[in-house]
C-alpha cells in the first residue's frame, strides 16, 4: 500500500492534482475535507471533540487501508502544530507494510491569493484573501516542510495533470502518458543523486 501525502496551505491545489493522481494511477481519493466535513458536523471546528474525531477517522481509514493493500492519494493542510498528527499517520501506514510518500506543493503568493479567490472554492471555508491571511497568521508554519519529503513541486506555472505526471513519474506510480523523464522536471525539488534541471 501507498499513501501520496499531497501537502500545502489552501489554495495551492492538493485536490485538484489528488484528482489527477487518482486518475493515472487507479488509487482511491482521500482528500481532508471527507473527515474535517463530517466531524465539523457534530462538533464545533476546532475544539477539542472535533479535532480528535478527525484524528480518529483518519487514523481508522489509514490502517484498513493499508491493512486491506488499498493505496491513496490523500491531502492535507500541514503547521508545524500538525507534526504529531502525521507522524501517527506514518507510523500506521508504516507498521502495516506501507509506504508514506510526502509531495510539498506550493506557489507564489499572489498566485495563491488568486486561486483562493476563485470561484471554484466558494464551497470551502477559505474562500477568499481575507480568510486566507488570518489562517495563515494563525498557523505560521504552514510553508514549513514535512520530515522525510522527497519531492516539493512549485505549481504556479503549472497545470495540475502535469503535476500529477511529475509525482506519478517520481515515484513510480505508474506509466501516464505525455511527460518524459526531462519534461517531468520543471518545477521540482528532488535529493540527490536525482539530476534536477534548472528552472
Amino acid at each position: 500500500m501507498k499513501l501520496v501525502f499531497l501537502y500545502g496551505p489552501p489554495g495551492t491545489g492538493k485536490l485538484t492534482v489528488a484528482r489527477e493522481v487518482a486518475r493515472m494511477t487507479g488509487f482511491k481519493l482521500f482528500h481532508n475535507h471527507l473527515t474535517v466535513d463530517l466531524a465539523a458536523s457534530l462538533f464545533t471546528h476546532g475544539s477539542p471533540d472535533y479535532m480528535e474525531y478527525v484524528r480518529h477517522l483518519r487514523c481508522e481509514a489509514f490502517e484498513r487501508a493499508a491493512r486491506a493493500g488499498v493505496s491513496l492519494v490523500f491531502t492535507f493542510w500541514y503547521s508545524g502544530v500538525s507534526e504529531p498528527s502525521v507522524a501517527r499517520y506514518r507510523a500506521i501506514v508504516e507498521a502495516q507494510g506501507g509506504e508514506v510518500l510526502f509531495v510539498r506543493l506550493s506557489c507564489r503568493p499572489e498566485v495563491l491569493e488568486a486561486r483562493v479567490a476563485n470561484v471554484s472554492r466558494q464551497n470551502w471555508k477559505i474562500s477568499s484573501v481575507e480568510q486566507l491571511k488570518d489562517a495563515l497568521a494563525q498557523y505560521p508554519g504552514s510553508f514549513e516542510v514535512i520530515p522525510g519529503t522527497r519531492l516539493q513541486i512549485d505549481n504556479s506555472d503549472v497545470e495540475p495533470d502535469v503535476v500529477a505526471r511529475q509525482i506519478v513519474n517520481y515515484f513510480s506510480l505508474g506509466n501516464p502518458s505525455g511527460l518524459s523523464a526531462e519534461e517531468a522536471a520543471p518545477g521540482t525539488t528532488a535529493p540527490r543523486p536525482l539530476r534536477r534541471q534548472s528552472e
